[in-house]
């Protein structure tokens, strides 16, 4: 109820705001506006809120938009199991920091559901266009429910049918939990079982989507999939990838910055419960069990007295490639990127890193501690990367109410055509690009270009936490 009322009382004062003062950046609507109010202030009163009440408002749900058919299922275990072959193999450096409880299946399998237009006749094409989506909130928030207007208009654009599924969320399920379901989704849709509807697809019909976590374990996966010498897909989109959880790059602290998300040094609080309170036995639990082990795989930043930095993964594995994408020992050999950041939000510093780290491998090639790392490499041909950073914009600025935002989904639509295009057209070369709010593209400004001279990609900044 206090949660409710704070969310009135934001709602209230920022049309006040709105019409006395302006909105914080010049092109933002009213409806923007309270979009964006309402989600910060979500975001900074938790404290009253526990994790599992969060879970459960992501969870319910939510009706199809007008002709749009949602068939949901269960992907069965197997799949999770075939998994974790491949994860174990390319996990193997990374064992000793992580808890094995990722293998311990306690349900019948992954909650899935097909997102498609009615009377599509899918089945029937020469060319099934296939987007495995995955959605955003932070490695332990929100669902598939809660992107159905996403994924609806990925469907009903792209002519293609949508694959979303409820990954594993943390606390509970550590990393990497959401990555081997990631993963199973996957291998789903290369080998269906016989009563799933459809033949093997072919992967140069799959597109990887994702939005913030959603984009960065979409990242993750395709690093995966490389790394396992498994059929690569035909591209991956990334709406605002969360690649970095160290928060090393300068963005996550940039009191210019507009974005909802807050700064990194008022992570979030939550009320104490079972869950948070297993969470943290089982992590210390884990740190203390490691401590003297070897390899020593983390930098000295990461070990916090103060707080465990993520949910999601140990402070010790936040340098796991397919934790922190960006922080990979390459980026090359991925299959063709599309990244799209607001110039307003946190994470725009590590997205814009990632992407001249993708295509550019051999001149931007990670953290100081993974010096020499790359010339080891196999994956060093550069990848086809487009970036582009619109004016004004926040995070997932795309299911926000805005011109550019439509534009922006407009570019995501042509780029999901042109890598499935049976054609097999060259794509044109990696390009970084900024959009303003005219919808016009130009070269990526100097503030943006800051961050590629940044010495201290993938440290935890040294700064006090107000959480524990």
């Amino acid at each position: 109820m206090l949660h409710l009322k704070l969310l009135l009382f934001s709602g209230i004062s920022t049309t006040i705001k709105h019409y006395l003062n302006g909105p914080p950046r010049s092109s933002w609507n009213l409806k923007y506006h309270l979009n964006w109010a309402i989600i910060k202030s979500m975001l900074e009163n938790t404290k009253e809120v526990t994790i599992e009440q969060m879970q459960k408002g992501s969870f319910l749900p939510r009706s199809a938009p007008a002709g749009v058919l949602i068939n949901e299922f269960k992907i069965d275990n197997k799949y999770r199991h075939e998994a974790q072959v491949h994860l174990d193999k390319i996990l193997k450096p990374y064992e000793h920091v992580l808890n094995t409880e990722w293998k311990d299946l306690k349900d019948d399998g992954i909650a899935a559901e097909w997102v498609q237009v009615h009377n599509d006749e899918w089945e029937k094409r020469e060319i099934r266009k296939t987007i495995l989506h995955l959605h955003g909130g932070a490695y332990y928030l929100c669902s598939k429910n809660l992107f159905r207007d996403t994924t609806s208009f990925l469907a009903k654009n792209a002519n293609a049918r949508v694959l979303a599924i409820d990954y594993r969320l943390a606390p509970q399920n550590q990393f990497p939990a959401a990555l081997q379901d990631a993963l199973a989704a996957y291998l789903y849709l290369l080998n269906p079982p016989k009563d799933g509807g459809f033949e093997p697809l072919n992967p140069k019909n799959i597109v990887i989507s994702g939005d913030s976590a959603g984009g960065g374990l979409s990242l993750a996966l395709g690093l995966a999939i490389r790394d396992a010498g498994l059929p690569s897909c035909a591209g991956i989109n990334g709406w605002s990838p969360w690649v970095d959880l160290t928060h090393s790059c300068p963005s996550m602290l940039d009191d210019e910055c507009a974005d909802y998300l807050p700064k990194f040094s008022k992570s979030f609080i939550h009320a104490e419960s079972q869950v948070l309170s297993e969470y943290k036995e089982k992590t210390a639990s884990l740190t203390a069990k490691i401590k003297n082990l070897s390899p020593k795989i983390w930098h000295d930043s990461f070990i916090r007295s103060d707080i465990t930095i993520q949910f999601y993964a140990p402070n010790e594995g936040l340098a796991i490639p397919y934790v922190s994408p960006m922080l990979a020992e390459s980026l090359g050999d991925l299959p063709p990127l599309l990244l799209i950041a607001g110039d307003d939000e946190r994470l725009r510093d590590e997205i814009i890193y990632f992407a001249h780290r993708a295509a550019e491998p051999h001149k931007y090639k990670g953290p100081s501690y993974n010096a020499g790392k790359f010339e080891k490499s196999p994956f060093q041909t550069p990848t086809n990367t487009t970036l582009e950073v619109y004016e004004e914009m926040v995070h997932v600025f795309q299911m926000m109410d805005h011109e550019i935002a439509r534009k922006s989904s407009e570019r995501t639509i042509e780029f999901i055509n042109r890598v499935t295009n049976p054609l097999n057209e060259p794509l044109p070369p990696s390009s970084y690009s900024y959009i303003n709010i005219e919808r016009e593209s130009s070269p990526l400004k100097e503030r943006h270009k800051k961050v590629l001279n940044w010495e201290n990609i993938g440290i935890v900044p040294s700064i006090t936490l107000n959480c524990k």
